[in-house]
């Protein structure tokens, strides 16, 4: 569930509850849609590789978005995301989310923060999105630009006061790597004042542009004290703000899914959908078939040898994960 310029992903989704064996549903109960992969920034940990001028050659139309959106209406899914890239940087951006947050369907977006003004925060107050999430990796200018390089730290916290004045809901991520990883704390309380009803963190993926960053990873002495911080804040804003981080490194969390798969997929800007956004997996393509169609591929997709195969190559080597665009279709 993953933002982004895309901090870690959310492997499971951010409300309670959704984590519920896959079986049980005619349809997922939530959807990550990558409106497309273009971005005002190239976050040097951004795994989806976004940035100026990287959208998909092939991203979906107008008319095959309304499509996707009118049998996510129809199946009634209940949660969406729309993320990137940055989802305010496709054509049409609004249009989408006055047709999908105004049918009932709990939307959030996220979001890089820079497109946060006065009128578009109003307009999502308006057509009634349920939350936006905003990446931000630091407690200062200095460590900002160096996460998002070419990124306005003062411009994201003025976008974020403007969207709480409008209302709406706000929730944080923050992505760890070897230099920003000692300011979660800082952060933490920074959204809380904020007024975020979220904070989301977990372990960097290495892969897109944090694979090929080089020592972006913190060792696993400061991990422990970013996952002992985070337990503190979690116990300080309890009832107030929720905390929440995913521990377990990318291999433990395949093994995880591989036996429950959660009721969660994500839709690639060109049509085509995945297992995980973490993993290579495409299970389908909503240009060529339905999203009920999507969805049976995707239950059994999980099964697959191809999934336990990549899953032991994880065990045994970690940096596999670096080839999580090379997509494999199931």
């Amino acid at each position: 569930m993953m933002d982004k310029a895309s901090p870690p992903p959310m492997l499971a989704p951010p409300w309670g509850g959704l984590a519920t064996r896959a079986e049980a549903f005619r349809a997922p109960l939530y959807v990550g849609w990558q409106l497309t992969n273009a971005c005002d920034l190239a976050c040097v940990h951004c795994i989806e590789e976004s940035g100026p001028g990287r959208a998909f050659k092939d991203e979906m139309t107008l008319e095959e978005a309304f499509r996707v959106v009118s049998q996510l209406k129809s199946e009634q899914v209940p949660y969406v995301a729309f993320s990137g890239g940055e989802p305010f940087k496709h054509p049409h951006f609004m249009e989408l989310v006055a047709s999908l947050a105004g049918s009932g369907v709990a939307l959030k977006v996220e979001t890089n923060g820079l497109h946060l003004t006065d009128s578009s925060c109003a307009a999502l107050r308006e057509h009634g999105v349920r939350a936006v999430q905003v990446s931000l990796d630091a407690a200062n200018a200095e460590t900002y630009r160096r996460m998002r390089p070419g990124g306005d730290f003062d411009k994201v916290l003025s976008g974020i006061r403007t969207l709480r004045s409008r209302g709406v809901e706000l929730e944080v991520n923050f992505a760890p790597t070897r230099f920003n990883i000692h300011e979660v704390g800082a952060v933490a309380d920074l959204s809380f004042a904020l007024g975020a009803g979220g904070f989301y963190t977990g372990r960097l993926i290495l892969a897109g542009h944090a694979a090929k960053a080089g020592d972006l990873e913190p060792t696993e002495e400061r991990y422990e004290e970013f996952f002992r911080m985070l337990r503190g804040k979690a116990a300080q804003y309890r009832g107030r703000m929720a905390v929440r981080f995913h521990s377990r490194g990318i291999a433990a969390e395949v093994r995880y899914r591989m036996a429950n798969p959660a009721a969660l997929f994500v839709i690639l800007p060109d049509g085509r959908v995945k297992l995980l956004n973490a993993l290579p997996f495409v299970c389908g393509d909503l240009r060529e078939a339905s999203l009920s169609e999507v969805w049976r591929s995707f239950l059994k997709g999980w099964r697959s040898p191809k999934v336990a195969q990549f899953g032991r190559e994880l065990d045994r080597d970690p940096a596999a994960i670096t080839r999580l665009h090379r997509w494999i279709r199931l």
